[in-house]
């Protein structure tokens, strides 16, 4: 019944545990989970802002460029361009077309030169007239043309509402410094726009302008290493150790990095963000330490609090129901201890109420009888008193208030004179007693009564459990520091099992009310106490050839 309620006070403990301990792993990986969802999203806001600021930083240099080439007068537009062309470093070619006589600049043939013919050939399907110029479809969205801002982005359906707002400022601003500077000149807007071309898949951008009907159309063709360094000051300051952002051009290369990309631009990009419609098939790619597999810390550090948070509360349940357990004991043990004492004390009360009674009533009328009757009465009364002792004493050491009185003695004549007063019981149990004690002086400093009660302790135990023995050693040995005093006899022994608890107290080792040895449980962790509190010891060894060996040792004087 008892081994039940410790287990049902450990459920008690383990499944509240447990549903605790559950529950924070849950609220642990939802949390985690919640992290990284906000990481992910900062690390995409992040990355759309600067994919918007290339995009800005792209759409001005568009703009600058278109407005520059509508401003250019059209007497001076022949020198103006070829003057582009050698010393500005973000043109590359320079054009200028005509519907009814194809490309007047630069011009077919030998008397062009090899970057040119490139040039040509890059864009025949616009020189040639097979594809229109955007100027003739205004509604159309193909390439980005329009009106003189319809370089700046149409395509922000895909952008947040900050992104929004930050292009139509800039869209508003650009179109109203315009339309000022052509009111100053009283000119009507020109058409223009910039064109993304690919050849040989690889992206080329042409910009183009046109002043009216039957007016030539002219422009420019980007230079992107120049443009390219223009992108790379936009890109931000990343902190070592934090996410790499990456601008990918249409064949996949990595143009330009900047952060902690190095060892992880060989697996997927955690986000890519395309550059459309300005760069299309660019792309900003990010790489982070979560992509890679490495952003538990949270994870890690709240597992491990929540494994010392559980051991905790483990180890407080083992130790509360330790600590249940050896209450239990000791209630066990005290009720055995109380049913042995009364038992005990009954017994020598028995014999001496029943031997009393007999003599007062004067029916022994033989002087030997009395005298043997007055014997056992005096024998019980001794027991009883030893008894009694035991319990005081034993009270008086739980709590600490045992006294000491420390002399200095002589322990071969005192252990000499304790024998032979306590030989009259060794020999009513027929056993014979053996002295081995040197019969010079050897002084130490003890309590006199406490050492005399841990002896007869030992002789009384000897005779109660070993009689049958008809044996018992007491020997006393000087060594260089202390003395050695022992108690043996040819008793069964103390069975392995006990040997560590025989001086607890309550344990008996045989500890049922049938027992046919009467005790307490109390001597041995008396004489245990005592030895110690006098700076001494005392333990248990088998003797050679069968029976116990206790053994006491005192420092000398």
């Amino acid at each position: 019944m008892e081994k039940r309620s410790i287990q049902f006070y450990w459920l008690l403990i383990l499944i509240p545990a447990i549903i605790i301990s559950t529950a924070a792993f849950r609220l642990i990986y939802h949390e985690q989970e919640r992290i990284n969802t906000l990481e992910s999203a900062a690390v995409e806001e992040r990355t759309r802002a600067i994919a918007d600021t290339l995009q800005v930083t792209v759409q001005a240099v568009e703009d600058q460029l278109a407005r520059a080439m509508q401003e250019i007068p059209e007497a001076q537009l022949n020198t103006t361009l070829l003057d582009w062309e050698e010393n500005n470093p973000l043109v590359r070619n320079v054009f200028i077309w005509s519907e009814n006589q194809g490309l007047i600049y630069p011009e077919k043939g030998l008397a062009s030169i090899s970057e040119e013919r490139n040039f040509i050939a890059r864009f025949d399907g616009l020189f040639s007239g097979r594809i229109k110029w955007p100027y003739k479809n205004p509604d159309s969205d193909d390439n980005r043309s329009g009106s003189s801002n319809s370089g700046l982005l149409k395509d922000v359906q895909s952008l947040s509402n900050s992104r929004k707002e930050l292009l139509e400022i800039a869209k508003t601003e650009t179109t109203a410094s315009y339309r000022n500077d052509l009111d100053s000149l009283n000119k009507e807007p020109s058409k223009s726009g910039w064109i993304p071309w690919f050849a040989e898949n690889k992206l080329y951008i042409l910009g183009w302008v046109n002043r009216g009907e039957n007016k030539p159309v002219y422009g420019v063709e980007l230079e992107l290493m120049t443009l390219l360094s223009r992108l790379i000051n936009s890109f931000p300051e990343i902190p070592s150790g934090a996410s790499g952002y990456a601008l990918v051009d249409d064949s996949g290369r990595m143009l330009h990095q900047v952060g902690n990309i190095d060892s992880l631009k060989d697996s997927t990009p955690e986000l890519s963000i395309s550059l459309a419609p300005h760069l299309p098939h660019w792309s900003l790619a990010v790489y982070t330490a979560a992509a890679s597999g490495s952003n538990n810390s949270f994870m890690i550090l709240a597992c491990l609090l929540l494994v010392i948070f559980i051991a905790a509360i483990a180890s407080g349940g083992f130790l509360l129901m330790r600590h249940a357990k050896q209450n239990m004991l000791d209630a066990q043990q005290k009720t055995s201890f109380v049913s042995n004492v009364s038992h005990e004390l009954k017994t020598p009360l028995t014999s001496i109420r029943m031997f009393a009674e007999l003599l007062m009533e004067g029916r022994v009328k033989d002087k030997e009888k009395t005298s043997k009757y007055l014997g056992i009465i005096v024998t019980e009364s001794r027991r009883l008193t030893r008894l009694v002792n035991n319990v005081l004493d034993f009270g008086r050491l739980e709590q600490e208030n045992k006294k000491y009185h420390f002399e200095d003695i002589d322990a071969a004549a005192f252990l000499k004179e304790t024998v032979e007063f306590h030989s009259p019981r060794i020999k009513d149990a027929e056993m014979e007693c053996v002295i081995d004690i040197p019969d010079e002086e050897i002084k130490i400093k003890t309590d006199r009564d406490a050492l005399e009660q841990v002896i007869l302790n030992l002789i009384d135990n000897a005779v109660k459990y070993a009689a049958a023995g008809k044996e018992i050693l007491i020997s006393m040995k000087q060594g260089t520091a202390d003395i050695e005093i022992r108690v043996e006899d040819r008793g069964p022994g103390i069975p392995e099992a006990h040997r560590k608890k025989i001086f607890e107290k309550f344990h008996r080792v045989d500890d049922t009310l049938t027992s046919k040895t009467q005790g307490s449980g109390l001597g041995l962790s008396i004489a245990k106490k005592m030895i110690n509190a006098t700076g001494g010891d005392i333990y248990y060894e088998q003797r050679q050839g069968g029976g116990s060996s206790f053994v006491v040792k005192l420092p000398l004087r």
